[in-house]
């Protein structure tokens, strides 16, 4: 492992170099602090999203509100960030007429890695991934039984969260905060 970081380090300090930089530099500006700042401010304290299809073949539409928690960041190795966002869901799944209600707790990892470019450090986001995205799903009655197992309710989740969030982190305000220029 120590080895393992020790070359990431080399080959980061290598590119650093390159465009004129030096790794302390890039480290200094890609930081788990800013990345949480950073993506708390692009997200707020609420989200929101639906009315959306899901469900085989479309059956359903699903709509949710929820509150963003605390988010948390670590360094992963030499230059990659991980931004922990939690988020609390109330969802609402329509099928024909009937309203079937869920609340979801979600984690969501967002990977960060920085590295040095010409006269700027830049920020690449990292495809967010159905194994980035943990939710714990309650649902009660016949209804929410069968929406989790014959609609794969997990799988509908994460998929829409991973469409929410990778929508979110392409906008043009969020692809601006990942060009930090020095």
């Amino acid at each position: 492992m120590a080895a393992r970081d020790a070359q990431s380090r080399a080959v980061a300090e290598r590119e650093a170099a390159a465009h004129g930089l030096d790794l302390d530099t890039v480290l200094s500006l890609a930081t788990p602090q800013r990345a949480v700042r950073v993506i708390g401010g692009l997200i707020g304290d609420t989200v929101a999203f639906g009315p959306v299809p899901a469900g085989p073949h479309d059956m359903a539409t699903a709509s949710a509100t929820g509150t963003v928690g605390r988010l948390t960041a670590w360094r992963d190795g030499v230059t990659r960030v991980i931004v922990c966002v939690p988020v609390a869901l109330d969802l609402a799944v329509d099928i024909g007429s009937r309203r079937v209600p869920a609340e979801v707790d979600l984690v969501v990892r967002v990977g960060l890695v920085g590295r040095a470019a010409p006269g700027a450090v830049e920020i690449d986001v990292e495809a967010i991934a159905n194994e980035d995205i943990d939710a714990d799903i309650r649902t009660r009655g016949v209804g929410g039984v069968f929406l989790r197992r014959l609609g794969d309710l997990d799988a509908e989740i994460r998929h829409h969260v991973g469409v929410y969030v990778s929508t979110l982190l392409a906008t043009p305000e969020a692809m601006a905060e990942c060009r930090i220029a020095v």
